[in-house]
């Protein structure tokens, strides 16, 4: 992912395929990409608003 290879969703993804539950934060990766994920589509319907 830093090299650019990979991007933050597959990464997450492949993190959390391989080692499942096993590592601490590859639960807290996945749920990091939901919070971008989710924010980024806020972003995209309301791109004025400012988070409360």
């Amino acid at each position: 992912m830093v090299a650019g290879e990979l991007t933050p969703r597959e990464f997450t993804f492949r993190i959390h395929q391989r080692y499942g539950h096993e590592l601490p934060l590859t639960e807290r990766l996945a749920e990091l990409d939901a919070e971008v994920t989710a924010e980024a589509r806020r972003l995209a319907t309301h791109p004025t608003d400012t988070p409360s």
